[in-house]
């Protein structure tokens, strides 16, 4: 009893003022300038609290869409200063978001973060499922919204949003808020992120000295590596990262296969010539089982003297097919097989009681292989990371120095998914000390320091 009647006082003490009141009066301030004031109509108080939702859903995504702006823009980074004001907003709208509207506005979260997983189904003849896909994952997050913020109060908010990233819909871990900060001064450990939520709290809250607290807890939520950046700094000059601009139709063409080898040879061909000891091509580079095609095979293994080749292609064992990265060096082969497969590409995240009774859906899926793996280049341990994999946390778990990603972001162009997977890996880099290195298909090469 007396427990119960502590957290019934803390939750009254701790309560946030949300926007509701503000939402009812800026609902009065529109029918007015409409016209409508008096008029009780069902559809116009429906279209504007589904616009409020949606405002909502998007300034929680902000410090996404800064970091999309951008790089289309201006083929940048956001600034740090910019990142950091857009992940403080990006709490405090979660903070006062009314608890009624919380359905809504995971809708559009989840609409906002997410539209594009089901743009891989266009490439299997199943174009109608992409509207399908959209919407489910949308409505999943706003289950999940429903979920974790039912309470407006600090403990409630404070536990959801930390729990926000540990919740995997479909086997999917990408909505991790802490990410938001992966372009800002702050830390991105959990405590961080405590941190910066208690510190909004205050100032919603506001006093004097409530205001002082903010600021305090803000600074102790500081990066403070920051201070030392560029100390560590590792040179990857001699390692083309190639960035290949194929779009999945032309993969997914038998016919077009020789433009293709053709132009990965030139890749090669050029990169040996400029003196360069490594190239990395992106994932499924070669589109096709590439043991078997001996011809091409046997050339990259005459043209990996003098330089090391890293190639993603596929593999295939009896009759199950992998996601795999080559290493060509010096007439020896080695091969490392994808692990993680990302949901809705390369695996259908549904019971196997559902897919049996569409086998048209198990024909997508690929095999997985048997656990993460490093190589060798050049006399350094390089952990293999392909496409999602480079954005899950168990690829890290042993805080790996270098991190050597390959992807085919043809699957999802034209989105934001290429930014998304960008904010993530730097997430990765900075909480894990590890410099990431990325080979892309329809998007941007880069490496990614982790300060």
């Amino acid at each position: 009893m007396r427990v119960g009647l502590f957290l019934k006082t803390f939750r009254q003490k701790s309560e946030i003022p949300s926007f509701e009141h503000l939402i009812e009066s800026m609902y009065v301030c529109v029918m007015k300038a409409l016209g409508l004031e008096g008029v009780d109509s069902k559809l116009v108080r429906v279209g504007y609290i589904m616009l409020v939702d949606c405002l909502l859903g998007f300034l929680f995504c902000l410090p996404l869409y800064v970091l999309v702006f951008f790089d289309v823009c201006f083929e940048s980074d956001t600034p740090l200063w910019l990142g950091s004001v857009a992940g403080i907003i990006s709490v405090y709208v979660y903070m006062r978001m009314p608890k009624n509207r919380r359905f809504g506005v995971g809708v559009f979260v989840g609409l906002f973060c997410f539209y594009w997983v089901g743009l891989s189904f266009r490439f299997v003849g199943l174009e109608y499922l992409v509207p399908v896909i959209s919407l489910l994952v949308a409505l999943v997050y706003g289950v999940v919204f429903w979920l974790v913020a039912f309470c407006e109060c600090l403990l409630v908010r404070l536990l959801g949003l930390l729990l926000l990233g540990s919740i995997t819909p479909f086997g999917f871990d990408w909505l991790n808020v802490s990410s938001f900060f992966a372009y800002s001064y702050f830390g991105l450990e959990l405590l961080h992120l405590a941190l910066i939520v208690c510190a909004v709290y205050l100032f919603i809250t506001r006093t004097t000295l409530r205001l002082l607290g903010a600021l305090v807890l803000l600074f102790l939520a500081l990066d403070f590596r920051y201070l030392e950046r560029g100390e560590g700094k590792q040179d990857f000059s001699h390692i083309t990262l190639a960035s290949t601009q194929v779009t999945q139709e032309l993969k997914w063409n038998p016919q077009k296969n020789k433009e293709i080898v053709s132009q990965n040879l030139k890749l090669i061909k050029d990169s040996k010539n400029t003196d360069k000891r490594v190239v990395v091509l992106p994932e499924n580079a070669f589109p096709f089982v590439l043991s078997k095609d001996l011809d091409i095979y046997n050339e990259l293994l005459e043209l990996s003297h003098g330089i090391v080749i890293i190639t993603g292609a596929l593999y295939r064992e009896q009759d199950r097919y992998y996601n795999s990265l080559f290493v060509f060096d010096d007439s020896k082969v080695s091969r490392v097989d994808k692990v993680v497969l990302a949901p809705f590409g390369e695996v259908v995240p549904l019971p196997y009681f559902i897919k049996k009774h569409f086998p048209f859906l198990l024909d997508m899926e690929f095999a997985r292989g048997s656990g993460f793996e490093d190589i060798k280049v050049l006399g350094q341990k390089i952990r293999v990371g392909i496409c999602y994999e480079a954005t899950h946390s168990k690829l890290y778990e042993d805080y790996p120095n270098v991190v050597l990603a390959i992807s085919n972001n043809a699957w999802f162009y034209p989105s934001i998914e290429p930014v998304m997977q960008r904010m993530l890996m730097k997430y990765y880099a900075r909480k894990n000390n590890s410099f990431v290195l990325h080979a892309a298909n329809m998007s941007k090469s880069f490496v990614l320091a982790p300060f």
